[in-house]
């Protein structure tokens, strides 16, 4: 079971990552990431470690990541760990190009760092279907 400020610890982490990706600023987004974070994307390799998972968000905001929305369905763990599972919404407007919506699901392992604090240690997340056009 997790308790209220671990709850309220992951939410803020989750909502700085959120902020940070409508900013366009991968290197704060990042932050919400462990040093040793592991990110697995759809039809890619494992992204490994924070500088990498920094770059990962960078070319995405550069190739149109505008915003995204994480709807936690589940979250549940204790000592240190916590997992997450949800569907999400990335908004992409890219350059010249028309709006999409990909709509999927994730999972996220979110691990208490020796200061206390909590960040994504795992995340992997997989498109439900084809990105549509925005509305």
């Amino acid at each position: 079971m997790v308790r209220g400020d671990t709850r309220a610890s992951i939410a803020q982490n989750t909502a700085a990552f959120v902020a940070a990706l409508a900013a366009g600023d991968a290197a704060s987004a990042s932050a919400a990431y462990a040093d040793d974070a592991r990110l697995l994307p759809p039809a890619s390799g494992p992204v490994l470690g924070r500088a990498a998972i920094e770059r990962f968000w960078r070319a995405g905001v550069d190739s149109g990541i505008a915003e995204v929305e994480l709807e936690a369905q589940e979250l549940d763990g204790s000592d240190g760990i916590a997992f997450e599972f949800g569907c999400y919404a990335l908004h992409v407007r890219p350059p010249g190009g028309a709006a999409v919506v990909d709509r999927g699901t994730y999972v996220l392992v979110h691990e208490r760092q020796d200061d206390g604090a909590w960040r994504r240690a795992v995340e992997m997340f997989s498109p439900s279907e084809p990105p549509a056009a925005a509305s």
